[in-house]
Order: C-alpha cells, then structure tokens, then sequence
C-alpha cells in the first residue's frame, strides 16, 4: 500500500531521478530546517549585541527607513527630496513606517531591522526547496552555504535591501522552475507569477536585473514563454515605480538611474579585494593575497570536477546558476563604491552553483560515486561548520553606538526639527520626525550630494556646487538643531560662505564626536543662536 503512494524506502530510485528525491523526501527538509534554524540564530544573535537593535549600526538603514517615515508624513519621495532607489523598499516599509508614529522611530527601525532577518532567513529556506530535487547533499551544501555566508550576515543585521531583493528573486526562481528546468508553456501562470517576484525585486533595488537578463537568455528560443515571464516582472515593477514616476518623472530618473551611473563610472578599483570578499574570505584578514587567489581558482575548479565526476551535462537550472554568478559578479566589479553588505546579492549565486552539481552524483546508480559524494559531503559540513562558529565569535564581539536616545531626549525638545548628515542618529534618537511646519525634507546627504552633482561630486562644476550650497543654506535657515557626524565634507560642500554662516547661527550643544577638518564643523549636536 505504502509503494502505491510513492513513499517505499526500498525500492531504488526513479530513472534521472537524484539520490534524495524519492528515498529519502523526509531528510532532505530536516537538512533545510536545520540549516534554516542555523541562519535564524546567526541572525538574531546579530541583533542581541550591544546597540545593534536600537543603535546606530549602519548610515543607509537610517536613510531607507527615514524615507518611508517621510512618505507616510505625506512628503513624496523624488519629488520633494532625494531618494536614491526605487521605491520598492519604501512602500515595503511603510506600515512599520506607520506604526513608528506610535512606538517611535527607535523601535520602528528595530522592527525593520528584525524584518529584514527573517527575510534573509527566509532565502536559505527557499534555497533548500529550489534544490531539493537534487538531494539532501545538494540542499546542506545550498542552504548551509547561505547560511553563514559573511556578506549575506553584514546585510541582514539592519535595513538594507540586499536580502529583500534576494527574496523576491528566490521566490521569483522557485516559481520559474520545475526542478531543473524552466516551466513549461502549460505552466503560463507560473512564469507570469515568477515575473512577477522578479520585478519586485527590481522595485527594491534595479540590480534584480541581471538574473531577469539570464532567464531572458534562457528563454530566447521560447518566446511565448519569455514573453510571459517579462510581461509580469514589467506589470509589478510598473504598479510599484509608475505612481512615483508620474509625479516627478525627470527627479525619479536622475536619482535612481544617472547618478548612480555616472557615479559607477568615475573608475574600477582592483577586482581581487572585492572577489576575496564574495569568496566569503572577508573572514579571515590576515590572508595572504596568494592564497586568495589560490582559493579563488579552487571554486571553478571544484565545480567542473564535480560535473566530470557526475558525467552529467548542466541543465537550465545549473546554468541559470553559473550566469547569474558570472553576470552579478561582473556588476559588482564594475562599481566605484563597494561595500561588503553588496556581496549578499552574490551570496544565492554562489551556494547554487557549489551545491548543484553535487546533486547529480547517484551512488545507488553508479557506485564509483559514493567516494565523491561522501568527500563532498564530509568536506561540506567541515568548511560551513567552521564558518559558522567564526562567525559566530566575529558576532560576539560587535558593538554599536548606543545611549543616544537618553542624551538627545535631554538635548532636543520632542517634536523640534533636526537636520542631520546621517538620519541614523535621529531615528535611533526618536528625532527624526517633527510635528512643526516647514521642517527640512532631506533624509539623504551623501545621495542628495550625488543626485545633485550627477554622480560626480568630486568633479562637481562650480555651478552644481552652487546648487547644493544654495539648498543646505535653505534647509540651516528652518533648522533649530543640527545634529552633525564626523566627516560631513563629503556630504556637505563647506564653502567658505556656508561655514561663515553655520559658525554665526548655530553653536555646540553637546554629543561631540569628533574634530572636523579645516574650514568644517565638528562632528556633534547645534542649536540655533
């Protein structure tokens, strides 16, 4: 009665069938759970440190989140300040937005940040069920990968939109994907949903765009089935993006698309820093730069061994993997600016393409694959073990600048406009929303520098110069407080003129951070004269 249902444990497997698929369904989901439970507590561990619930941890945090504090304040985003993404992750916050004018914005970005590692959680759960048709080896491999990969943590320890956008595109992918290959025509439903989960994941951060782009090539042959999938990435993105796009069509544009471009093309940095780091060798610094590079070559090398010990040739759902790494990585060498929370986007990429051709190993079909596999798997529980626990000790020892609520709560009446260079503070402060009329609308200095120098603030013309002058002149002029971080001359162009005016109308009140350069402001709390 039991084989007439599929679950016998003695007969062999299905013909093309992978070791796990059939025998063993059960632990295949046991080794997701385990490695599910893993990430969690890697996670939230994060969270339990000192200051990294309610502190200041991160500068974008406080600017996405500040965002959608301001959207539901009735003030729109592009049109009337600086964003420089698109608006997925703001209406993705918006209701915690919301709730943060009961609880405060403090415990509003707390809520975020827990948010944002359940949902990186979540991708290592739905990377066991993309593979777990290739076995309970290739789910361990996938999932524990993920799991304790560095970039993918440094992501999900706050706001940032690296694990969002990896969510959409993991469901995006399991709903595009039968197994190993892409859904079939008769699936049309499928493919527009999967589409659909794509183009979220663009509305939250554009480079969604190039694991699009790969399942656009896989489906060039097939053009009813492309037309699918891109017909419903382009009516969620365009649900998300028009009604912003419509009320400030040329602000919207500048920000997300031509500063950040012109800013990526300003010059490429050397590539081995950046590939050390997606390599998940952040870990360990004290890497020699040729052992970096020896452990580089190892990874395609391990790969093609693994597909020559299978003798199996990569499917759809092998090669969707092996591109999106190739396209990802490229697009993440291309960029002036890169820090370590960008390699997450790499971090689903990499686990797939390790994980995948191990689960086309069958010891039940040929034996003389049992050594391999077992090896592999040996191998595999060593190394993500060991990442695991210096994980786990790098955790240990995090702290965050906290406290800050109580010195600003004696500092800065509730309800009193504050203008800042990192949002951050005032957020973790309860400051960053006021009730008075006319208050500044900027969250973004450093974006709001960019947008308005096209991305060239180093090479901003004098007259661009001029402009963001002329604006932070306007916004000191309605501020009773200036709350400034050490370093604000990279997000503030003090002119001599800007200066002798910040100097004449404000003076220090207290929270001093650090001394500034010449001619710049020391880092710390003003108030007007």
């Amino acid at each position: 009665m039991a084989a007439r249902h599929g679950i016998s444990l003695t007969r062999g497997p299905e013909a093309g069938a992978p070791l796990g698929r059939i025998e063993t369904p059960r632990l295949v989901y046991a080794v997701i759970a385990v490695c599910t439970a893993t990430a969690a507590f890697l996670r939230f561990y994060q969270l339990t440190r000192p200051g990294y619930l309610l502190g200041v941890t991160e500068y974008d945090d406080g600017v996405q989140f500040g965002d959608a504090i301001r959207l539901v304040s009735g003030v729109i985003p592009y049109r009337d300040f600086v964003v420089m993404q698109p608006p997925g992750s703001v209406l993705l916050m918006a209701p915690v937005a919301l709730l943060a004018k009961v609880i405060g914005s403090a415990w509003g970005l707390a809520i975020a940040r827990l948010l944002t590692a359940g949902a990186d959680t979540a991708c290592v759960a739905l990377l066991g069920l993309l593979v777990r048709h290739r076995g309970p080896v290739a789910a361990g491999i996938a999932c524990g990968i993920y799991a304790v990969y560095p970039d993918a943590l440094a992501a999900a320890h706050t706001f940032l939109l690296e694990p969002w956008m990896n969510l959409f595109c993991l469901i995006g992918a399991l709903l595009v994907f039968e197994g190993d290959q892409l859904a079939p025509g008769s699936r049309g439903r499928r493919l527009v949903w999967g589409g659909a989960a794509f183009g979220c994941g663009a509305a939250v951060k554009l480079w969604a765009l190039a694991p699009i782009v790969v399942l656009g090539l896989l489906l060039l042959r097939r053009p009813r089935r492309l037309g699918l999938l891109a017909a419903g990435a382009a009516a969620s993105f365009g649900v998300l993006v028009l009604p912003f796009l419509a009320m400030a069509p040329i602000r919207l544009t500048k920000d997300v698309v031509t500063s950040q471009f012109d800013r990526a093309n300003l010059e490429h940095a050397a590539p081995l820093p950046r590939l050390t780091d997606l390599a998940g060798l952040s870990l360990f610094p004290h890497l020699s730069s040729r052992l970096s590079v020896l452990a580089l070559l190892a990874v395609p090398a391990v790969v093609a061994i693994a597909y020559l010990a299978a003798a199996r040739l990569p499917t759809a759902l092998d090669w969707y993997a092996m591109g999106g790494l190739v396209a990802v990585t490229g697009m993440l060498l291309w960029p002036y600016g890169y820090w370590s929370h960008y390699g997450a986007v790499a971090g689903p990429f990499i686990a797939l393409v390790l994980a995948l051709p191990v689960g086309l190993l069958r010891p039940a079909e040929h034996r003389r694959q049992v050594v391999p596999l077992m090896a592999v798997c040996a191998v595999a529980v060593i190394v993500i073990a060991a990442l695991g626990l210096r994980q786990f000790a790098t955790e240990t020892g995090l702290q965050a600048s906290d406290g800050l609520a109580a010195y600003a709560d004696r500092l800065i009446p509730p309800g009193y406009c504050v203008l800042t260079n990192d949002p951050s503070l005032t957020i973790s402060a309860d400051r960053f929303a006021s009730a008075l009329p006319a208050c500044p609308a900027m969250v973004d200095a450093y974006g709001t520098l960019l947008a308005m120098t096209d991305g060239r603030k180093m090479l901003a013309t004098p007259q661009q110069v001029r402009s963001v002058t002329a604006l932070w002149s306007a916004e000191l002029a309605r501020a009773p407080y200036v709350w400034l971080e050490t370093g604000s001359q990279g997000q503030i162009p003090w002119t001599a003129a800007l200066y002798r005016y910040f100097t004449s109308h404000f003076r220090l009140l207290g929270l001093v951070n650090g001394p500034g350069a010449h001619d710049v402001p020391e880092g710390g709390l003003y108030v007007r004269r």
